[in-house]
């Protein structure tokens, strides 16, 4: 009898192994025949099941993997050649999506799509409707739209409503924080790790075989990219988290959290400076100046004005550590008349001026800069760098794409700002959107020199941050309501 159930179980394991030799013969010829990433696609379906189920349990898991792959993603494709970057992230936006939907037939669930019925969901639709009528443009690419239309108005809409949906209280907003809090410092390290160690295989054939170093190791010195897409996306990104962390640092009530948030934001500024991004410089400037105004508080106000002024008179007025390559490169911003960049710059929005002048709805998304050589070998835009985030929108959505984008972009501070000093009675909540409206703000200037709002990571943190300002009063009321019973009870 023994033997019988001995035999039984080796047949069962044979066939179990059986089972697990035939899927690895096949994942392997799946690899040789089309390829690595095909085969990896394949051998993580079962991972994405896993994942899909433990995400309908609580979606906004899937929310926090979206923007912990979004932080890396692009660093991945240095590490895995041809690795498509917009379709990882497309599928796990999908998941996510699905996991909301599946979670509605549980019994309980936590979540729902009224949520996401805010004026920022709205303004991201109207967006994005106005991106699928400009398919309609002559000069158009149904193939370069498809390719760019996720940077300009896709990820927009799907951040901004996810996040209006998954984010039901200020527990949420703090997981969101310190994951992207950690994130930062790990971007910060791996630039610490180029500066003081070297670039690893992957970044020297970036650099070296694919031509960065023409942006990047220049007459003034390196400029160090992290895992970002390159250096003027870390300088301004990691400026970004060096505003809003900064800011959190100085509203939060919790003395750990405090501290971490210093470290964070002092951590993130030191990035800033050693990416030798000048753009980047306009996110502090503009973010700890806002901050001045919104703070209400006069000591905050006072030092904060005591130091931006410092700084500025610094840079702007002395030569002191001008033998630095990154002072050099920062000082340079306040001289505009001696930048040579900028005087090309200017030349090549005069020739585009010109040629956009009769183009009012553009010449197509993914139609500008030389990616338009894909499509259009010989269009016009495709021999002129754009330079900047709004040159970038003013050419492929015309003039009334970009007043209607800039007013989507402006009625974020705008009515963050009104929250902050007329409505939010809660100090954490307004804290938290005051660093964010600064942080947005400053990102807003910054991007004027540089194309960085529909990249990763930077894309997704920001449109996360916007989400979070118009959504905010209905976080201020449940923790205001919290506040409430908790007084009422304990006293």
């Amino acid at each position: 009898m023994g033997s019988q159930y001995n035999i039984l179980g080796f047949l069962g394991r044979s066939w179990l192994n059986f089972l697990l030799l035939g899927i690895i013969a096949l994942l392997l010829f799946i690899t040789f025949k089309f390829g690595f990433l095909a085969g990896a696609s394949i051998a993580l379906i079962p991972f994405a099941l896993v994942f899909l189920v433990i995400f309908i349990n609580n979606p906004f898991w899937g929310f926090i993997a979206v923007f912990i792959a979004n932080y890396y993603i692009q660093g991945l494709t240095r590490y895995i050649p041809g690795l498509p970057s917009g379709i990882v992230m497309d599928g796990l936006l999908v998941i996510t999506i699905v996991s909301i939907i599946l979670h509605q037939f549980k019994t309980r669930f936590r979540y729902s799509w009224k949520g996401g019925f805010n004026v920022i969901v709205l303004l991201a639709f109207i967006w994005l409707l106005y991106c699928i009528f400009l398919l309609l443009v002559p000069e158009a690419s149904p193939l370069g739209w498809a390719t760019a239309a996720r940077g300009i108005g896709i990820y927009f809409f799907i951040i901004v409503l996810l996040v209006s949906v998954l984010v039901r209280d200020l527990k949420d907003l703090h997981i969101i924080l310190n994951i992207w809090a950690v994130l930062s410092l790990t971007a910060v390290l791996k630039a610490l790790m180029q500066q003081y160690l070297g670039f690893d295989a992957a970044e020297s054939r970036w650099l070296y075989v694919e031509g960065a170093s023409r942006t990047h190791i220049i007459y003034s010195g390196i400029r160090y990219f992290s895992f970002f897409s390159d250096a003027a996306n870390f300088g301004s990104g990691i400026a970004l988290s060096g505003v809003v962390f900064g800011i959190a640092a100085l509203s939060d009530k919790r003395y750990g959290y405090k501290v971490f948030y210093a470290i964070t934001a002092a951590a993130c500024m030191y990035g800033m400076i050693i990416s030798g991004t000048r753009g980047s410089l306009m996110v502090p400037f503009v973010g700890f100046t806002l901050y001045t105004i919104l703070s209400k508080q006069f000591k905050t106000t006072l030092l904060a004005a005591f130091a931006i002024l410092s700084v500025f008179a610094f840079l702007r007025y002395t030569n002191y550590g001008q033998g630095n390559s990154y002072i050099r490169r920062m000082r340079s911003i306040f001289n505009a008349a001696e930048d040579a960049s900028l005087q090309v710059r200017m030349v090549n929005q005069e020739r585009l001026r010109v040629y956009m002048a009769d183009k009012h709805f553009g010449v197509g998304i993914g139609m500008s800069r030389g990616r338009a050589e894909t499509y259009q070998p010989d269009a016009f835009v495709s021999k002129i760098p754009s330079d900047s985030w709004y040159v970038l929108i003013w050419v492929e959505t015309g003039i009334v794409g970009l007043i209607l984008h800039l007013l989507i972009l402006l009625s974020v501070p705008a009515y963050g700002a009104y929250l902050i000093l007329f409505k939010l009675r809660d100090p954490t909540v307004r804290g938290i959107v005051s660093a964010m409206v600064c942080g947005i703000s400053g990102l807003y200037v910054s991007s004027y020199t540089i194309e960085i709002i529909g990249q990763f990571p930077t894309g997704f943190i920001l449109y996360t941050c916007m989400a979070v300002v118009y959504m905010s009063p209905r976080l201020d009321k449940v923790q205001t309501d919290k506040n409430a019973i908790l007084e009422e009870n304990y006293g």
